[in-house]
């Protein structure tokens, strides 16, 4: 499988070189040259099949020069072993499904990439013995599946950045007691745009990309935001769903579903459910590039205003010179508000949009308690709010975390304690650093500590 950067086409890349690099050296994003297309025989013969199945099917295109078949039926059998053994569920949600995508280890829809990602690097760093630092920033659930699935992994050292005090604290106690010695927290003073600025510069450092083998664990990094595309297609191979509502901060799960449909699955409408953060929702609905301060909300995952993914979309419909501009310009405010109408009239065709306040995201978790005894964290309420707001029928709204993570909002919401079905055991101490937004302190920790 060949690679290209959306901001140069002109120079191509091997999956050894984009699993090993994350970001491309020019600042943009790894996207295959050509995608697979899988044909509709080949796609109907997988009706009904298992999720190890339908993921071996999709990832086997992208690692066949990195592994052999059997090593790739490995790496995904063993990626989901910590899993509840449905893997994947849906819940009917009246006239509506809630996917649930909190079946894994730290109970978030991450862990279904990172769990993945995790083991194609541990098999890869094995076989080339080779040593890598992992540097990622989170606005919340990120962070804790990535250290989860990659604690304790020999040659491994992974720092994650978070906003301090801008995530709920299950969150980030899930990331702070791994008790794990490859394991380094950094809490930021400033917004997760701030921590993702702070991870793409220490990826243009040629300093300290001499010294260390940096990757990323972002959905900026391909290998990542490809696996999201597997329970899009377990979603319609076992059950015919065709539509979903994605809650959207960064863009990488939605895109997968955009790159699935790429590849020859039917997949029909792919709904971008955005919080008070809604750049992504503007851009749909008004042709609106416009940057506004972050505002915290009772989704605090979603409280981006620069969402990366993006940047892989736009290739599509962009030359890479133009793209480059866009996002050289875009962290100082100083790009096109908006883009060519013709571009915008195609991206408006391809997706819809929505956007819920944290009002509605609490009448939301309320309702669906009350009426239908459903529990849902407010990720989740933004997507089930937007679908409601939509009138849309016989969608599978993402249930992108189990409520147990949010305990705070859903109090608050309902007005009263509950009983979960689920939660996660905090047996260490928590540990991590606070720093402030300057790009050399982060340099200065990391020297310190990879």
């Amino acid at each position: 499988m060949n690679y290209k950067s959306t901001r140069n086409n002109q120079v191509i890349f091997t999956s050894e070189q984009v699993l090993n690099y994350g970001l491309a050296p020019d600042g943009g994003l790894f996207v295959p040259e050509l995608l697979p297309s899988f044909s509709q025989d080949q796609i109907k013969s997988l009706n009904g099949s298992s999720y190890y199945d339908i993921a071996n099917f999709i990832m086997q295109p992208f690692l066949t020069d990195l592994f052999s078949e059997e090593e790739i039926k490995t790496i995904i059998k063993e990626a989901y072993s910590s899993f509840d053994k449905e893997i994947v569920s849906l819940t009917p949600m009246g006239e509506n499904h809630l996917l649930n995508l909190f079946h894994g280890p730290t109970l978030a829809f991450k862990d279904y990439a990172m769990s993945l990602l995790a083991k194609i690097y541990e098999y890869y760093l094995e076989k080339q013995n080779k040593k890598l630092v992992i540097i990622g920033a989170t606005s919340g659930d990120t962070g804790s599946a990535a250290i989860q699935a990659f604690k304790g992994i020999k040659n491994i050292k992974i720092f994650i950045l978070h906003p301090h005090n801008s995530t709920s604290l299950f969150q980030r106690k899930q990331m702070t007691t791994s008790g794990a010695d490859n394991v380094f927290n950094i809490a930021l003073n400033g917004s997760f745009d701030d921590c993702q600025t702070l991870v793409k510069q220490c990826f243009q450092d040629q300093t300290i990309n001499q010294n260390f083998n940096l990757t990323a664990i972002n959905s900026i990094n391909w290998f990542r935001v490809l696996p999201q595309s597997i329970y899009y297609a377990w979603s319609f191979l076992n059950h015919d769903i065709k539509s979903f509502v994605v809650p959207s901060g960064n863009f990488g799960n939605i895109y997968s579903a955009y790159v699935l449909r790429k590849m020859g699955f039917p997949l029909k409408d792919l709904v971008i459910a955005t919080n008070e953060n809604n750049i992504l929702h503007r851009i749909i609905k008004n042709n609106d590039f416009s940057l506004h301060d972050v505002v915290k909300t009772n989704s605090p995952s979603m409280d981006i205003t620069i969402s990366s993914n993006f940047e892989r979309l736009l290739c599509d419909f962009i030359s890479p010179s133009d793209l480059d501009d866009l996002y050289q310009k875009m962290p100082n405010n100083k790009h096109s508000k908006s883009i060519n109408s013709e571009i915008h009239e195609q991206l408006s065709q391809k997706f819809l949009s929505i956007s819920v306040n944290s009002s509605e995201v609490e009448k939301q978790i309320e309702r669906l308690y009350k009426n239908l005894n459903i529990l849902i964290d407010p990720h989740t309420a933004v997507g089930a709010m937007g679908a409601e707001k939509l009138n849309l029928k016989n969608v599978a709204c993402l249930a992108c975390a189990h409520p147990v993570k949010f305990q705070e909002t859903v109090r608050q919401s309902l007005q009263q304690d509950i009983q979960y079905d689920k939660n996660f055991k905090f047996d260490q101490n928590e540990e991590f650093n606070v720093l402030d937004n300057n790009y050399l302190l982060l340099k200065e920790y990391i020297q310190n500590h990879a």
